[in-house]
């Protein structure tokens, strides 16, 4: 009790009581989904090379909970700000950790006209690069920027990952550790961050600036900016 805990991507039960001394931190992934799945939409319906002119777009969760659900529900609201006839495929591994069964998913759903999948199932999800790879086709990461996982050991597997959908977990415990050394920090509570406090995005790495044109680019900014003012308010899954 006399020490001091920050928890990240979780929350403990603050009913049990005498846990006044924990900070818990959530992160809003509908309002980073909903980024990635407008950057979906705008390729897909462009005439980019490796982009067909269906307007289907997918997603590949590794189990239907909520936390998933709300990756998927910023997704979809994401891509159909952009254009409400894209239609986005839904597959549900039952796992987190079977690449081979994402691979499946994956070729599944291009073969099926999606042009890009949205990982959203952890460890199974590697397999939908190595599907994007066979295909020819396009995958949005999760959590951490996945380009940067092949870039070097498979560079052609990594041109085929756009960007992806990050949990910043370096600005969120920066922030924790700068408020707690303000005495401002709010022990004994959970904060759900966003875009607002830089805690999702997308990564801007350099196959993203390669692959999105500028005005696309332009465009994502415009969206994430009305979204920290309340101009756009984004769909959650969670409490449905």
């Amino acid at each position: 009790p006399e020490k001091r805990f920050i928890a990240y991507d979780t929350t403990v039960d603050y009913s049990k009581g005498n846990l006044e001394n924990v900070y818990s931190i959530l992160y809003m992934q509908n309002e980073g989904s909903f980024l990635v799945g407008a950057v979906g939409a705008l390729l897909t319906t462009s005439s980019i090379e490796g982009f067909n002119p269906e307007k289907v777009i997918g997603f590949i969760g590794g189990m239907d909970i909520p936390v998933i659900n709300d990756f998927k529900v910023g997704y979809i609201q994401g891509a159909e700000y952009i254009d409400p006839e894209v239609e986005v495929l839904v597959s549900y591994a039952g796992s987190f950790g079977d690449p081979a069964k994402g691979k499946e998913l994956a070729l599944a759903q291009y073969d099926q006209g999606v042009d890009i999948v949205f990982n959203g199932a952890a460890e199974t999800g590697l397999g939908i690069f190595d599907a994007a790879k066979e295909k020819k086709k396009y995958a949005i990461g999760v959590d951490s920027d996945q380009y940067l996982l092949f870039n070097e050991s498979d560079p052609e597997k990594a041109s085929y990952i756009i960007t992806s959908m990050m949990k910043r977990l370096d600005n969120s415990l920066f922030r924790a550790i700068q408020l707690h050394l303000e005495g401002k920090l709010p022990y004994g509570e959970v904060e759900s961050l966003g875009l607002k406090e830089g805690a999702v995005g997308i990564a801007e790495n350099e196959n993203y600036l390669k692959i999105v044109p500028e005005e696309f680019q332009k465009r994502i900014k415009e969206i994430e900016q009305k979204i920290i003012d309340g101009e756009i308010v984004v769909e959650t899954a969670f409490g449905k």
